[in-house]
């Protein structure tokens, strides 16, 4: 599950609502997570507002040491209008990722982002690849769940998707012919193991 920010753009929760499992509530830090994963987002008028008041080294050393996966994720067009002293802003940058151990990603806008998150999510929860097959996707799935593939194939048939089984009851699952309370135990242990982590 991603759990996410309840600072964030509604536009941009909305939409990540609409195609993974996801919880809004208020993040200590960062502003999405999932498993041993954060991603702080800045937009570029916030990233160097960030950088002169020393708040992003802050932010960024608090994540380094609690996460395996650090991301920044610095939303807007790049322009290079804002900065005064280039060299500094490099300096900043190699900072983040050498000091920190911290990737950077650049998005042009909110749909960009709301993409980036995906690809990230399904990457780490159900080994996505880019051109990755569908039965890639059924495997790594199946595998996340613990179940064969005829069972998942039964609950894909029923509900269409991984946010609908997510919000889906037991109840609602078992009643699936093939499926009991043992399977719909550990599917919701898979989609709901990232918040305990």
């Amino acid at each position: 599950m991603l759990l996410i920010d309840c600072h964030e753009p509604i536009t941009i929760i909305k939409k990540l609502e609409s195609i993974i499992p996801t919880k809004v509530l208020a993040l200590k830090y960062g502003d999405y997570s999932f498993s041993d994963i954060i991603i702080e987002r800045k937009t570029l008028s916030d990233f160097f507002c960030s950088i002169k008041n020393s708040r992003l080294e802050e932010q960024m050393e608090s994540t380094s040491r609690l996460y395996t996966e650090n991301y920044l994720l610095i939303e807007g067009f790049f322009d290079f209008s804002y900065v005064n002293n280039i060299s500094y802003l490099y300096a900043k940058l190699e900072s983040i990722v050498l000091d920190f151990d911290t990737k950077i990603i650049f998005s042009i806008d909110s749909d960009s982002t709301v993409l980036i998150i995906k690809k990230l999510f399904l990457k780490k929860n159900f080994g996505y690849i880019k051109n990755s097959t569908k039965k890639d996707k059924f495997y790594h799935t199946a595998k996340l769940f613990d179940i064969n593939n005829k069972k998942l194939n039964a609950i894909f048939l029923k509900f269409g998707s991984i946010k609908n089984i997510a919000n889906a009851d037991t109840k609602e699952i078992t009643k699936i012919n093939s499926i009991g309370k043992k399977t719909v135990e550990k599917v919701k242990n898979a989609l709901e193991s990232d918040i305990l982590n």
